[in-house]
């Protein structure tokens, strides 16, 4: 069966994207080898109990009027409503380490304030931080690797301080083990602080349960427990996915959120994995930012 574009994964990512490119007239597939979407943010019930499996709360938290936020930015490109998922923004976080704590809420002042009450000898610093996030384009991809470490330690002298900075900033949003670009510490820094956290009242089945219903209301298709044998090259480009099942589904572009490690496995050993990011091979959908690039 063909399709203008298959993609695998019923996560939240695949989701999206199927959701975005069903609105443009797109003929979309979503392949998903588990019996329950939501990727690595699945849910699951036990003795009459919710628990949720990897997400637990949504950063980017503003109210509805704020533009150009990257939340309201993403509900109106999904044309969902904010009453579809329910949020209900944090009453606080805290920052624990030994002896110290930070706690913080979607006003950023209140961290101003524990910043002031655990450091004080740390505020001058801490503001001129928080000028410098703000003043920050985040959104320039030219910008050369700046440690975030290094930063830190120009602006601030207290060791503890800089670890519980990063503590939360690293565990949302960073690759490395031990240090990270500013860009992106500035990224999630905005996203946590600037902003803030809110959850479903109903869990994150809430959301996943909100973007299959938008997915099939657009016309797209979802095949669950269909796990993807291979990919087939040609040429060095994708053209087809052998499922489990033992159907073959091609397309004019196929899109993965099974992770770039599991994507080459199912390619085998006849595509050239240099250029695999290349425009007409496979693509790779990591987040809901996605949405950004596609039509």
């Amino acid at each position: 069966m063909h399709y203008d574009a298959v993609i695998i994964g019923a996560g939240m990512s695949g989701l999206a994207a199927g959701i975005r490119l069903a609105y443009f007239g797109k003929r979309v597939c979503i392949v998903e080898r588990h019996y329950a979407c939501g990727g690595l943010n699945s849910y699951y019930t036990l003795d009459g109990r919710q628990f949720d499996v990897g997400l637990h709360a949504v950063t980017n938290y503003v109210p509805p009027d704020v533009h150009g936020a990257p939340l309201n930015k993403i509900l109106r490109q999904l044309r969902l409503s904010r009453d579809e998922l329910d949020l209900c923004e944090q009453r606080f976080s805290e920052i624990r380490f030994p002896g110290r704590r930070l706690r913080f809420t979607n006003n950023v002042e209140v961290l101003v304030e524990e910043v002031t009450r655990e450091f004080p000898h740390e505020i001058d610093g801490f503001r001129r931080l928080l000028s410098e996030i703000k003043e920050f384009d985040d959104t320039r991809l030219d910008y050369p690797y700046r440690s975030t470490r290094k930063t830190l330690r120009e602006l601030l002298d207290d060791p503890v301080l800089i670890e519980m900075l990063l503590c939360p900033v690293m565990y949302y949003g960073n690759a490395e083990q031990h240090d990270m670009d500013f860009t992106q510490f500035v990224i999630m820094f905005k996203s946590l602080f600037f902003e803030g956290f809110a959850r479903p009242r109903g869990g994150v089945r809430t959301i996943i349960t909100a973007l299959v219903r938008k997915f099939r209301a657009c016309g797209g298709e979802l095949k669950m427990r269909r796990g993807v044998e291979s990919l087939n090259v040609r040429d060095g480009r994708v053209t087809s996915l052998a499922l489990e099942s033992g159907e073959t589904l091609t397309a004019n572009i196929i899109l993965s959120s099974a992770g770039y490690v599991e994507t080459m496995r199912l390619c085998g050993d006849s595509f050239d994995k240099s250029s695999a990011q290349d425009v007409g091979q496979v693509s790779f959908v990591e987040s809901i930012a996605v949405l950004d690039e596609l039509p």
